[in-house]
């Protein structure tokens, strides 16, 4: 047990600074400690202890209670940013969440930076795990139970349907994506 949690820190830490990843038995700990608090309130409380386990939290920071915040990857959260009530972010190392400033996540928003590779001749079709990197732009509104999959880019002031499902970065900010999976719709920007 010994060699293989000394090879997995190795490994990992050779890839990046351990400092930046998420501390899973600390994140335990915030679900313990968290899960009485009433589900739009004690978001000082909730800040606290998510940089406590590794996380970079922006000011004004609202997270509800029953979001889950599960892996060893890094989150970073921008300024004045809400995270509506069953949201799922799950990180994995060495990949990361980073969601900028002013960012509304609404209910039941999934967030996943991991996944498999295809393997037709192994003895499960899910193979070799890969993490990619989510980044979710500035101004941006991610709407119910969106999916935003690995390697995602939303650029700034882009909004998220409902339901969609995003599996490809967006190129251009002020547009809205819908769809499964998702599609960009049409520019937001408007011409005064």
């Amino acid at each position: 047990m010994f060699l293989v949690k000394s090879f997995c820190t190795l490994k990992i830490s050779s890839i990046t600074n351990v400092k930046d990843f998420m501390n899973t038995k600390k994140l335990w700990v915030y679900r313990l400690l968290t899960w009485w608090m009433p589900e739009s309130r004690c978001f000082a409380m909730k800040n606290v202890l998510l940089r406590w386990a590794g996380a970079k939290i922006g000011r004004n920071v609202r997270i509800c209670t029953s979001t889950r915040i599960l892996g060893t990857g890094r989150l970073e959260i921008g300024d004045d940013v809400h995270i509506g009530s069953c949201a799922f972010i799950m990180p994995i190392a060495p990949s990361s969440v980073t969601i900028g400033n002013h960012v509304d996540i609404g209910p039941q928003v999934t967030i996943l930076t991991g996944s498999h590779m295809i393997d037709s001749n192994g003895e499960h079709i899910g193979g070799k795990g890969i993490s990619k990197s989510v980044i979710i732009g500035s101004g941006s509104w991610l709407g119910a139970r969106s999916i935003i999959l690995l390697g995602v880019k939303i650029p700034e002031k882009t909004l998220v349907a409902a339901g969609a499902v995003v599996t490809r970065s967006c190129l251009k900010p002020c547009m809205l994506l819908a769809g499964v999976p998702s599609v960009e719709k049409r520019c937001l920007m408007s011409s005064h």
